[in-house]
């Protein structure tokens, strides 16, 4: 006698499969600009660091902090440049 499959675990399996694509398709605009935002929010970091190593020699420093880190996410270079330009303001 062969065993039949059973047809309330299919119909889940596939209904799952489903839900699970329908998820990924309504998540993935937000989840793609939250990363795209953790990353630039990490290399401005990494690029006000930076300067503040190769600017020690010349004692510039700019301080590593959310909002200097922000500024320079948003803006780049032009960013780290007005930064750099407000120590000497300030």
């Amino acid at each position: 006698m062969t065993s039949l499959p059973d047809w309330n675990l299919l119909a889940a399996a596939v209904f799952a499969i489903f839900v699970l694509y329908f998820l990924s398709r309504m998540f993935y605009r937000p989840l793609q600009i939250i990363l795209k935002a953790g990353c630039r929010l990490l290399l401005g970091g990494a690029a006000i660091l930076l300067f503040n190593l190769v600017g020690a020699y010349w004692g510039i420093t700019v301080g590593l902090n959310i909002y200097s880190t922000l500024i320079v996410a948003l803006m780049g270079l032009p960013g780290l440049g007005m930064l750099i330009a407000l120590t000497f303001i300030v």
